[in-house]
C-alpha cells in the first residue's frame, strides 16, 4: 500500500512539473512573438507610371515691324538740310524746315527752344548737324536730353574732303548707342555710291539730283511712302 501512495505521488508531482513546464513555454513563446505577425499584411497602394508634363511650347520670335510714318516733322540743319529743303517740303507733309548755312550743333539749343515755344517742335525731330565742325559727346547729350522722348533722327555726315568727317560720325553713333530713340542715317555710306549728287568743286555740297537724292533718302528712312516712280530714281 505505501508503494502504491509513493507511485502515485510520483505520476502526480510529474504531471504538475509537466503542465508547469508548458504554462512557462507558452509565456515565453508569446514574448517572443513579434507584434507585427498579427498584423494583416499591407498591400502597397498601386502608383501610376510617371507621365513627363508636356514640354512648354515655344513663344515665336516677335517680328520686327517698321516705324509708322510720323505725322509732323520738325527737320534742324545746315546748308546740306537749305539745298534740300523745297524737296523735302514736297515729299513730307506737316514739316518745318530750320535750317541756315554753316550752322553747328552749338546753335542747336537756342533754336530748339524757339521752336518750341512755337509749338514746331514736333515728336519726329531729324537732325542734320556737323558737317561745320565737330563737337563732343557731352554737347550732343545736351540737344538730346532737351528733346526728351521724341523720335529722333540723325543725319550723319559726309564730304570727300572733309577732315573731321569720321571723328563726327562717331560721336553721333555713339549718341546713337546712348539714346534708345535716336536712329543714324547713315548719308555718309550713300553719298559715295552717287557721284553725281555731290558737287565736284566741294565734295561737300548737294547738286540739282542730289537735293531729289538726299530728301527721298531721309524721307524713306524716316518711314515716307515715296511714289513709286520715285524710288525708281533714287
Amino acid at each position: 500500500m505505501k508503494n502504491s501512495n509513493w507511485k502515485i505521488a510520483v505520476i502526480v508531482g510529474l504531471a504538475a512539473l509537466a503542465a508547469a513546464l508548458g504554462a512557462v513555454a507558452l509565456i515565453v513563446g508569446g514574448r517572443d512573438r513579434d507584434p507585427s505577425d498579427t498584423l494583416p499584411d499591407i498591400i502597397a497602394p498601386s502608383v501610376a507610371p510617371h507621365t513627363a508634363a508636356p514640354l512648354p511650347t515655344p513663344t515665336p520670335t516677335p517680328v520686327p515691324t517698321e516705324k509708322p510714318a510720323p505725322e509732323r516733322v520738325t527737320f534742324v540743319g545746315d546748308s546740306i538740310m537749305v539745298a534740300a529743303e523745297s524737296e523735302l517740303t514736297r515729299l513730307i507733309p506737316n514739316i518745318v524746315v530750320d535750317a541756315k548755312v554753316g550752322r553747328q550743333l552749338v546753335e542747336a539749343m537756342s533754336i530748339l527752344r524757339r521752336l518750341e515755344s512755337e509749338g514746331r517742335l514736333y515728336e519726329t525731330v531729324v537732325i542734320g548737324l556737323g558737317s561745320n565742325l565737330p563737337f563732343t559727346v557731352e554737347e550732343g547729350s545736351e540737344v538730346l536730353d532737351f528733346l526728351g522722348d521724341r523720335t529722333i533722327y540723325w543725319v550723319n555726315t559726309y564730304g570727300r574732303y572733309l577732315e573731321w568727317q569720321d571723328e563726327v560720325n562717331a560721336t553721333i553713333a555713339e549718341l546713337a548707342e546712348l539714346y534708345d530713340n535716336v536712329t543714324v542715317i547713315d548719308w555718309s555710306s550713300v553719298a559715295p555710291e552717287h557721284p553725281g549728287w555731290i558737287r565736284s568743286d566741294d565734295g561737300i555740297h548737294l547738286t540739282g539730283d542730289g537735293t531729289t537724292g538726299y530728301a527721298e533718302f531721309v524721307a524713306g528712312e524716316i518711314g515716307i511712302d515715296l511714289p513709286e516712280e520715285e524710288e525708281d530714281a533714287a
